[in-house]
């Protein structure tokens, strides 16, 4: 059993060698690296930055190897040792040779080797047709450099400690070479998912940059294959979303996107705000009775509405927070099943209303009291030029829930920060406590009817108002709120004592408000009965601040009058569209079928043509990026 345990810390640590020796080349083959890499400590810190990737990345490689030698200390049959070396000396070849394809790739592309640079290997004669023969014969050099070493040095070292050992008999090797592998396997599980945590981790776990090569440096390249491959495997084929064509599809939803002039009515006092947004976990308007929802539960953010602009019909176009997040602050699409930002190497071509601002001046902060490996969410963040991520690691002095730490500590904190920045700057915040498991301590002696299904939630919601009311309490004695414009906007909705079939634009309908000192008085106190979406709002925010949105192709300017009242949304599975006349929505596995309210089926017809161009325009865009 001795020899078993240190096999496999020698070849743990035989991993972290070569993963080490490959980071290193990557560094070199990438050089000069100085303009693209701001502060020179970044490149040793990236060395750092990716270890629970690398120790994630080696436990996987162990998985096959740790196999055999089990059934070697069992069996005591030379048959399975020899297996072993097979099976490390293959590893270490395709290791090798990914490590080096990443190298080279990135030189080319600015991207991490991906499924997108493996497919082309479907047709091999045409990759080996466009790689010289000189690049070609680098590449087996360089494998044979990196490998022959590598494999010596298994061979000599940590072979040997699977020697053969006559301790006890086949059934007592059989118990503890059981016990030693089950063992193996729990601890396995945990460090690939880097934790107990309840949310496993990303490429993002090792994002620790605003530049985007120090981040890749980090990155494992074999982790990223198969964080890649796993997310292409959600990506339907096209057959389960193709309706129509391209063509016919944009001409179907071209009457929402037409080019119109830029007469969009001013709300704002001035033109360069700070601007704040406050991401609300899961807000339903089901829970807020100013828009149609039950009593008590959000008298908060009721009173908040007397002092903004409320969107009554304000629809998520996500039903997940990696989706609606982006929905709103790239203004990209959601498709169904997937999010974009999951896929890092799409991220890079997203705009993200944080550049713009950037380049006016703006100073960047994303604050979460939560972990913001979640969904990819920090990659995403930093990829976008956020110049400060604080999340649930900052926040050690206070308790700490199953998912991060509680509204009523972090909403103070955001005070804190937003009270050393210098203006003009752009900050987000995301809540955590109306996200199960609802651990946060009750504020007050608020309960929801026993009646109702959702009951844990809604009196989430109703504990997150409070802190929120709070929150702007405070934020209205500062100096700078005069000069800010807050955007209160639930990332998606959540089901509710209504019971919503999800299909249904009910299901998806949220809070959204404007509000502070920057909105003009005579816009205070009033409501915006057009329906919207997420994704109006980067365009929306962009010309009230007269920068121009030319990127956000996705998104429209709901505060111009000849933009039409409709909206599109997604939910896990379809995807439907609302407008003046109704909605309509349907299954991508039964497209056919739709969930209307509208009796006429001819207008029924074109608004589900409609929802469903949408998706299939969304799934054409993502695969192509």
């Amino acid at each position: 059993m001795k020899k078993l345990l240190l096999y496999s810390i020698y070849l743990f640590a035989f991993w972290q060698l070569l993963f080490f020796v490959q980071r290193i080349f990557f560094v070199l083959y990438q050089m000069p690296i100085g303009h693209r890499i701001r502060k020179p400590l970044d490149i040793y810190q990236a060395f750092i930055a990716g270890y629970k990737l690398d120790i994630a990345t080696a436990t996987i490689l162990l998985g096959i190897p740790l196999l055999l030698s089990v059934v070697f200390f069992i069996s005591q049959h030379e048959k399975a040792k020899k297996a072993c070396l097979y099976i490390i000396g293959i590893l270490i070849i395709v290791y090798s040779a990914t490590g080096i394809s990443d190298a080279g790739l990135y030189r080319e592309w600015n991207a991490k080797i991906n499924m997108q640079a493996l497919d082309h290997f479907k047709n091999p004669s045409e990759v080996f047709k466009t790689i010289s023969p000189q690049l070609l014969f680098l590449f087996f050099l360089l494998l044979f450099l990196f490998s022959f070493p590598f494999i010596w040095l298994y061979r000599k070292i940590i072979h040997k400690q699977l020697s053969s050992q006559n301790v006890g008999s086949i059934t007592q090797r059989s118990i503890q070479g059981t016990i030693y592998f089950l063992l193996s396997v729990g601890i396995g599980i945990i460090l690939i998912r880097g934790g107990v945590t309840g949310i496993p981790i990303n490429q993002s776990i090792a994002y620790f940059s605003n530049d985007v090569l120090a981040n890749d440096i980090a990155v494992n390249p074999f982790y990223n294959i198969l964080q890649d491959a796993t997310i292409k495997s959600n990506i339907p084929e096209t057959s389960v979303y193709t309706f129509r064509s391209h063509a016919e599809a944009m001409q179907f939803i071209a009457d929402d996107y037409a080019n119109r002039d830029d007469s969009s009515i001013s709300i704002l006092n001035e033109s360069r705000p700070n601007l704040v947004f406050i991401f609300l976990e899961s807000w339903s308007a089901d829970n807020i009775s100013v828009l149609g929802g039950i009593e008590g539960c959000t008298p908060q953010f009721n009173k908040l509405c007397n002092e903004g602009l409320l969107f009554s019909k304000a629809y998520a176009h996500a039903y997940v927070s990696d989706q609606g997040i982006p929905a709103v602050l790239s203004a990209y699409p959601s498709a169904s099943r997937m999010a974009i930002i999951n896929q890092p190497s799409k991220v890079a071509g997203l705009p993200c209303i944080s550049e713009e601002l950037n380049e006016h001046g703006y100073s960047s902060s994303f604050m979460f009291g939560g972990d913001l490996v979640y969904g990819n969410l920090r990659g995403y963040l930093l990829e976008k030029k956020f110049d400060e991520l604080i999340e649930q690691k900052d926040f050690q002095q206070y308790p700490q829930g199953r998912l991060g730490v509680h509204d009523e500590y972090t909403f103070p904190e955001l005070l804190k920060v937003l009270n050393t920045k210098k203006q003009p700057f752009l900050q987000g915040f995301f809540t955590v406590s109306s996200h199960m498991p609802y651990d946060y301590t009750p504020s007050d002696h608020w309960k929801s009817t026993d009646q109702d299904p959702e009951k844990l939630y809604t009196e989430s919601m109703h504990y997150a108002d409070i802190h929120l009311g709070k929150f702007f309490d405070e934020a209205k004695k500062q100096a700078w709120y005069q000069h800010t414009l807050f955007v209160v906007v639930a990332d998606h909705s959540h089901n509710t004592i209504k019971q919503w079939n999800p299909s249904l634009p009910m299901h998806s309908h949220i809070p959204l408000l404007f509000t502070g000192g920057a909105l003009k008085k005579e816009w205070q106190g009033k409501t915006w009965t057009n329906s919207v979406s997420h994704l109006d709002l980067a365009k929306t925010i962009l010309h009230q601040l007269q920068i121009p949105a030319t990127r956000y192709t996705w998104s429209r300017d709901v505060l111009n009058p000849s933009t039409p009242s409709s909206a599109y949304y997604v939910f896990f599975g379809g995807s439907g569209y609302i407008n003046q006349y109704g909605y309509a929505a349907s299954y991508l596995a039964n497209p056919l079928v739709a969930n209307s309210d509208i009796a006429d089926s001819i207008l029924q017809k074109n608004l589900l043509n409609k929802a469903l161009s949408f998706q299939q325009l969304v799934f054409e865009d993502v695969r192509k990026r």
